[in-house]
């Protein structure tokens, strides 16, 4: 009779272990993307933005620039990080920036947008060209220490200086010499391009006493902005310098760019009131999931009940009949 009581025992503990629903999904990894853009003002904007994240807690990577052409002039926090959540660095003029934080909530952020703003400025007399803006990711986790698979893109800031009619300008496609005025007709000791003495060869004096410098010369100065000085017997002159390598084509390609870039944030402004609707139907049938889950729990318990209460009664039955026998 023991080993019988015992075996159903045994069946009724099994019975009343039910298999839980929760099922652990993996995250998909989410990318970290440098923005790539053109200056403007002497000024370049630079965004970092998080898309693909299911759940984020503490995030901290570098970023690399390069410190001869770019000067790093503010950061300014997101839109996924909540101010207080930021550690800034007390300088911002150090080899890398570095970027850390960690949510003051008990929860993860599940959302996606720009992290963090950097406001760079160029250098003066910087060559122009593609500037990389390298990320490198440190450590992402989420806010049960899980540590995040994340990819990474770096961005370019191209330099590009703007100009003005009133700027002495070489264009490269027109292949002209340029002409530095003086108040009047002295004398020229010497000619500079960026502190270099440039050779009596690559220069001239004309009638009018402008200083003019060749196309030759100028052809072998890569494309950007340049301090020009002149040393007469009584004065000094400077003046800065613009070399371009085609000034209509650029003006046609950055006209070109302004009108992506405004067509780029009205499709951006779209895809947030989408992302909206989408995150609020997400939560509808996330409801109805978590409804569908209690109700197959709730079943599960009646089950188990109902076994209790059969095994009960058998038990009862062979504790009479054993009675009777005996």
């Amino acid at each position: 009779m023991r080993k019988i009581f015992f075996s159903l025992l045994i069946a009724l503990m099994l019975l009343c272990i039910t298999p839980e629903n929760n099922v652990t999904q993996a995250k998909e990894n989410a990318t970290l993307t440098v923005s790539s853009t053109i200056t403007k003002n002497d000024k370049a904007v630079v965004d970092i933005d998080l898309s693909g994240n299911s759940g984020i807690w503490a995030l901290k990577f570098k970023v690399g620039y390069n410190h001869s052409a770019l000067t790093l002039e503010s950061v300014q926090n997101g839109e996924v990080f909540l101010d207080g959540d930021l550690t800034m660095p007390d300088k911002l003029d150090k080899e890398e920036f570095v970027f850390v934080a960690s949510s003051n909530s008990l929860k993860d952020i599940k959302g996606n947008g720009t992290v963090v703003t950097f406001n760079f400025k160029i250098v003066d007399y910087s060559p122009e060209g593609k500037y990389p803006i390298e990320l490198t990711l440190i450590q992402a986790i989420d806010v049960d220490g899980n540590i995040i698979k994340m990819d990474t893109q770096d961005g370019t800031v191209t330099v590009s200086y703007d100009i003005k009619n009133e700027d002495i300008v070489f264009d490269k496609a027109k292949n002209e010499e340029i002409r530095i005025p003086l108040e009047a007709k002295e004398t020229v000791n010497k000619v500079k391009i960026n502190e270099t003495e440039i050779s009596e060869d690559s220069y001239t004096v004309d009638s009018d006493g402008n200083v003019v410098i060749g196309s030759d010369y100028l052809n072998t100065l890569k494309n950007g902005k340049y301090k020009a000085s002149v040393e007469t017997e009584k004065k000094n002159y400077a003046a800065d310098i613009f070399v371009k390598e085609d000034v209509e084509k650029e003006i046609e390609e950055k006209s070109k760019e302004a009108k992506e870039e405004n067509k780029k944030g009205e499709e951006s402004k779209s895809t947030k009131k989408i992302n909206g609707k989408d995150s609020k139907s997400e939560k509808g049938v996330n409801k109805t999931k978590n409804g569908r889950t209690g109700q197959k729990s709730n079943s599960a318990i009646v089950i188990s009940i109902i076994g209790l209460v059969i095994i009960a009664g058998i038990v009862c039955v062979l504790v009479k009949k054993r009675r009777v026998n005996g």
